[in-house]
């Protein structure tokens, strides 16, 4: 209040002194002439003061130098005009009385209004003609400011900068029509770093935007410090996408980054040409730095292998990291080997974009980038959206891709274009050999887990495109007239292929992922094509070509079945990122089986089948024996001295013997001494960790490791005995180890307060994982029936050759035929079994699984001897585990073969070993076979 009355008093004293002047120019007769009349036009920069002599008449002027007294110099003395227009005579009464009239006026004038202290929106239909009516009167408000000593307002302070450094009054995406107050979106504006400067100011008055967006500007060092300078500590998105920060700009943003305020969880700088210095500098100050980034783009960077290392610590220790662009730089097959080496071990990614790399090129022999992409593909349960397009990859490389990502159904987007393949529309990647890899332009580009388009596109994106869930149901007699079994349904986006629909229950349904807008479909029911009348349906006119048991045809339809979806959808909620929709990636399409017509003639029981003369079963009598050798052969007695507790110790072994032995016949598979069946120590520490026995407390790998050493060397009686490896453990050695970590783990932590309680307490602990392994179920849920009994028989010539062909490397004269690992390695590499998923170890297991159990397996051979009913389980077991198609089912996914019936896997390996392992006889016999034995239908008696 004070200062409003200073302010009013130096207005008065002006107006006092105008008046003085006034009535100091009556004197002159010419005063009407004074005064030029443009004078008294004031522009909103002029103050109150005397004329210009350029505005007074010259004879004026004449008549004011005669009044000027001289100097003792002879030189005239200058005063100030006004004093010298003062009055010579007294002033009138009434004039004072006019005075005094108006400094009553000045001091009830009304008060002034304080433009920054209006709470002027920064947002708005009106908020833009507000900004330029303010600059219109910045000055003012300018004076006002200084003089009352107000704080400039964002509009003030933005202008004020913009009048220093000679720029437009722009409004810079602070003042806006609409959109959010907390939001700056500038991208693609060109402004520089001078408007980066006006920028800074503005948002110094104005700390309330958290998202920034910047992107395809020419902000470069200088103008990207002063703004991160100013919204380092609020920022929580910042998109510097294709601008040039520079050097010093990546140490502000370090600098941020570090910051104990640092709120940033969106970094983009995509496209600043940073390098690997910059970018290593940035990660560095993530990983030294206790942030929240949730998304990092350093897209088009021109990053390289050195990149790898300190990219691998990040995607591994950044748990809050749940998006990873790396899309359009140079790094290759090593450096991917090292990213994918964390990302199978990281848990929080969401979206990884590594196209338009170099992964496909491998440096040198060692380098193992594809494996480690398909391991990452078989283990992956968090990432959902994945880039791989343009890296190079070679035919052989993208089929094993291709593979790997069969096994995977939580990548719901999946991209891999300018690469051998193209995604369909269930998620597959599907390669044809005889087409050439494609080479096209830059492709859309993933952004997060949102719809990015509504085109369809070839390679299939369920993310990017918005494909949406659809059930398609036929309701009998509703839907249409008619028996519909096998009920198959064309789509367009598909070009009308089959797809089978199965009949569950009562209800004849099947759900599909389809893509935006319309989609257009028909069914196919008794070999005839149908619409359904009770869904939606438009007239359509012309001849369609469809897809109908592997032929096309072309039907002339009427009417066509459509459903329309949204333009826009999102597969997954946004706050905890979980699917919306039921359908996983790569589902298989239901196969369609042929009901059989083929009519029993005879009830079939094991008595009569091929294995019921030579197999053996394990029954308690020979557990029995078994255990009591194992039992004596191990030093369990040296660890228990009480004889009372070993003898109950012995007890609780037995009752758990099966389970040992078992999980020892699959461990000791893994990794076999030569031919001898051990269990090595990486083989066991894996079991312990599988068990959780590790747990860094009560038992440290350190421990387990010494256990396994004293249990190998405590067996010194059978040191020099090939079939007791000096590193590995048997099958007694296996019983006596568990023994002895128990001791550790619980007795001398004094969880347990003797061995008994000890032993106890590890099988316990062992006992759900290890229940897992059972030889015998496999058998009899997949192995012995009809049908795989029938076809062993009817193949049994051509198995019998096979046999006694590679039966020959270890065969003593005169001794018995029998077949060792090796003659099995020897088969399946004749064959050409061995791929990505069928390896040595799957052909170790399914060897080892075959064979009877033995009782003596420290002084008989008969553990590596294979028997021919043994070789036959052997055959039957690598047959379920490589998964070919059936004869009548070539056109099969491998997921769709896996789940197929033993028998048709049986029946497709024996034939591919008759023209691969066999003589020229039983390969014309055998081996052209092209229609299944389970396909004949016998007469009916």
């Amino acid at each position: 209040m004070i200062e409003d009355t200073h302010y009013h008093s130096q207005q008065a004293n002006k107006n006092q002194n105008q008046f003085d002047r006034r009535r100091s120019s009556v004197q002159f007769q010419d005063a009407s002439t004074m005064i030029n009349p443009s004078s008294t036009h004031l522009s909103r920069n002029a103050s109150y003061s005397m004329p210009h002599e350029s505005q007074i008449n010259p004879q004026i002027l004449a008549k004011i130098a005669a009044m000027v007294p001289y100097n003792s110099d002879n030189k005239k003395k200058f005063f100030r005009v006004d004093h010298v227009l003062k009055p010579k005579k007294k002033p009138d009464p009434l004039e004072e009385e006019q005075e005094n009239e108006i400094r009553k006026n000045l001091q009830l004038s009304p008060e002034i209004v304080k433009e920054d202290l209006l709470n002027k929106p920064l947002v708005g239909p009106q908020a833009v003609q507000l900004y330029y009516q303010h600059y219109k009167k910045v000055n003012k408000v300018r004076q006002q400011n200084d003089f009352f000593k107000i704080s400039d307002s964002v509009q003030t302070a933005m202008l004020r900068q913009a009048e220093q450094i000679d720029v437009l009054p722009c409004k810079i995406g602070v003042v806006k029509t609409k959109g959010s107050e907390q939001s700056l979106q500038i991208s693609h504006q060109k402004y520089g770093d001078r408007y980066a400067s006006m920028l800074s100011e503005g948002l110094k008055v104005n700390p309330n935007i958290k998202d920034f967006y910047m992107a395809n500007n020419r902000i470069q060092s200088s103008g990207a410090t002063q703004l991160l300078n100013q919204i380092g500590k609020v920022a929580k998105i910042l998109d510097l996408q294709q601008n040039n920060i520079g050097k010093i700009g990546t140490d502000s943003i370090c600098q941020q980054i570090q910051s104990r305020e640092n709120k940033l969880e969106v970094l983009n700088l995509e496209d600043n040409k940073l390098g690997d210095r910059n970018v290593t500098r940035i990660l560095k100050a993530l990983l030294n730095s206790n942030n929240k980034l949730k998304s990092l783009n350093v897209s088009k960077n021109y990053l390289t292998n050195d990149i790898a290392e300190i990219l691998k610590d990040s995607i591994i220790q950044l748990d809050n990291m749940e998006q990873l662009y790396i899309h359009w730089n140079q790094i290759k097959g090593w450096g991917g080997q090292k990213i994918f080496e964390a990302l199978i071990e990281n848990k929080t990614l969401l979206v990884f974009d590594a196209g338009w790399n170099s992964f496909g090129i491998q440096e040198r022999k060692d380098v193992q980038c594809i494996q480690k992409i398909c391991d990452f593909l078989i283990t992956n349960k968090t990432v959902l959206h994945f880039d791989l397009s343009s890296n190079q990859f070679s035919l052989n490389d993208c089929k094993l891709i291709a593979n790997a990502l069969k096994q995977n159904r939580t990548i719901y987007g999946f991209h891999f274009v300018n690469n051998w393949g193209v995604i369909d529309a269930r998620g597959f990647l599907q390669i044809q050999e005889n087409e050439l890899q494609r080479v096209l332009g830059e492709t859309p580009r993933i952004k997060g887990l949102q719809q990015t388009t509504t085109i369809r596109q070839e390679n299939v994106c369920w993310i990017c495109e918005g494909w949406q869930e659809q059930k398609f149901t036929w309701t009998p007699e509703i839907s249409g007239e008619g028996e519909a079994d096998p009920l198959f349904i064309h789509l367009d986006f598909e070009a009308y292929k089959q797809v089978y629909i199965p009949k569950t229950q009562d209800q004849i349904s099947l759900t599909l992922m389809i893509p935006t807008n319309t989609t257009q479909y028909i069914y196919t029911m008794n070999d005839t094509q149908v619409i359904a009348i009770d869904q939606p349906n438009v007239p359509y006119g012309h001849q369609l070509k469809i897809n109908y048991n592997n032929n096309y045809i072309s039907v002339l339809m009427d009417n066509v079945n459509q459903v329309k979806k949204d333009k826009h959808f999102s597969i997954f909620d946004q706050v905890e990122f979980k699917p919306l929709i039921s359908v996983l990636p790569r589902t298989p399409d239901p196969v369609y089986i042929p009901p059989k017509l083929k009519k029993q003639k005879r009830i079939w029981t094991f008595p009569i089948s091929i294995w019921a003369k030579d197999f053996k079963f394990e029954n308690e009598d020979l557990l029995k024996k078994c255990f009591e050798k194992d039992f004596s052969c191990s030093k369990i007695s040296k660890i228990v001295k009480n004889p009372d507790e070993l003898l109950e110790i012995k007890n609780v072994l037995w009752a758990h013997y099966k389970l040992i032995k078992e999980t020892y016949k699959q461990y000791s598979s893994n990794s076999p001494t030569g031919d001898v069946w051990s269990i090595s120590s990486n083989v066991i520490t894996e079991f312990a960790q599988q068990t959780e026995l590790i747990d860094g407390k009560s038992l440290k790998l350190s421990d387990l490791d010494l256990k396994f050493i004293a249990t190998c060397a405590a067996s010194i009686e059978y040191k020099g005995n090939f079939r007791n490896p000096e590193r590995a453990l048997c099958r007694f050695q296996f019983m006596e180890f568990l023994v002895r970590v128990s001791e550790d783990k619980y007795l001398k932590t004094k969880v347990a307060n003797n061995m008994l309680e000890a032993t106890k307490m590890i099988l316990e602990q062992c006992k759900t994982y290890m229940s897992t392994f059972d030889a015998q179920k496999w058998r009899d849920e997949r192995y012995f029936n009809e049908q795989c009994d029938d076809c062993l028989k009817f193949f049994r010539p051509l198995l019998n050759h096979i046999y006694n062909k590679y039966s020959v490397k270890k065969v003593k004269p005169g001794q018995k035929k029998f077949m060792c690992l090796d003659e099995i390695h020897e088969i399946c590499s004749q064959a050409s079994l061995y791929d990505e998923r069928f390896v040595e170890r799957d052909a170790d297991n399914a060897f080892n699984l075959s064979m009877m159990l033995q009782v003596d397996e420290l002084e008989s051979d008969r553990i590596f001897q294979m028997t021919f009913i043994e070789f036959l389980e052997a055959i039957a077991r690598i047959a379920d585990k490589v998964s070919m198609p059936g004869i009548d089912a070539v056109d099969l996914t491998w997921d769709q073969r896996a789940v197929q019936p033993l028998h048709l896997k049986l029946e497709k390996m024996i034939i591919h070993l008759a023209n691969t392992c066999s003589s020229e006889e039983f390969k014309l016999q055998y081996g052209n076979i092209n229609k299944s034995m389970f396909a004949i239908v016998e007469e009916d008696d």
